[in-house]
């Protein structure tokens, strides 16, 4: 997971315990020590139907041992190609370097797949022009489509789908393999409905209904900072923004669901079978608390126009 200067936090596993897993002998029997428990996506339901087959796991995987470990989700959308955050890709490059197999799991349960298809290589969306920096204060544009050493077997691609600007109100299904609680279990593909919410203006105004105060009582009570500060609680409420037609804020309402760490390269959805499941966008950012993992909305990289037009060519 990469910690940035605030309590906003990019959708990833905190630490993945990989080269202690690799140190196993291979015939002892590998029990994780997380990603037990049968719950992601907070507030969401399971999702073991072949409906959402096209949405994976990205993993270590080490042939001896199986998977050592998840650290995002992601969206098949053609036969030999995924989509999942930009983010996610060091860990590709990670797993390379340990002597491990960056893969894509299929199947409801990461850790248990029914299969795992290695990733040979990725392409990185180009960071936006300018002085946009997105909501990750890094360029945005936080997407990355990764090719696959093989095609999965029995499992339809899921649609590419043009998010256009009346969509902003209306409901959304939300997937991923990340954290449901605040043990940090994950691991297991679940499934929860999001509103999307807003795809441009100041994040935590957006968060907290335009109430400085209410922000400012979650900052020092619940929000994960070292050095909480008077002056770093107006430079996040002033400096966090939306990229203007390219990132939304989705899901946390009440009632509703919301993506966590690991949910990093999940999709936004429509569709209720494998047919006419359609990706809209990915999730790459989440709100940190201390009471609980995350709660108060997710943020998206949305298929635009240009970003549409990228995944597409880089498929």
């Amino acid at each position: 997971m990469i910690k940035r200067q605030s309590s906003l936090r990019v959708a990833a596993l905190l630490a993945p315990a990989v080269l202690a897993a690799c140190a196993q002998s291979a015939g002892e029997e590998q029990t994780p020590s997380l990603g037990a428990s049968p719950q992601a996506i907070i507030g969401g339901t399971p999702a073991a139907s072949t409906a959402y087959a096209a949405v994976g796991a990205l993993v270590y995987f080490h042939p001896e041992a199986g998977v050592l470990d998840v650290f995002c989700s992601g969206t098949l959308v053609a036969p030999k190609a995924i989509t999942t955050a930009r983010h996610c890709t060091p860990s590709i490059d990670l797993a390379l370097e340990s002597g491990l197999t960056p893969a894509f799991a299929i199947g409801p349960d990461a850790f248990n797949p029914t299969d795992v298809i290695p990733i040979t290589d990725y392409v990185n969306a180009p960071a936006a022009p300018g002085k946009e920096k997105g909501l990750l204060q890094d360029g945005g544009r936080d997407v990355a489509v990764a090719h696959l050493a093989s095609v999965p077997a029995g499992v339809k691609p899921a649609r590419l789908g043009l998010f256009e600007d009346k969509m902003v109100g209306s409901a959304f299904d939300i997937a991923g393999f990340g954290v449901n609680d605040a043990a940090f279990s994950y691991g297991q593909r679940f499934v929860g409905k999001a509103t999307a919410r807003a795809f441009n203006g100041k994040w935590y105004e957006l968060l907290f209904g335009g109430d400085y105060n209410a922000f400012r009582s979650w900052y020092f009570t619940d929000a994960p900072s070292a050095q909480p500060s008077e002056a770093e609680a107006k430079a996040w409420y002033k400096d966090y923004k939306l990229e203007n037609k390219y990132e939304l804020l989705a899901g946390g309402l009440p009632g509703e669901s919301v993506a966590c760490y690991g949910d990093s390269g999940g999709p936004l959805l429509r569709g209720t079978s494998a047919p006419t499941l359609t990706t809209y966008g990915v999730s790459f950012a989440v709100e940190g608390t201390i009471s609980s993992a995350c709660g108060l909305g997710g943020g998206y990289l949305v298929f635009n126009r240009k970003m549409l037009d990228f995944v597409q060519g880089a498929l």
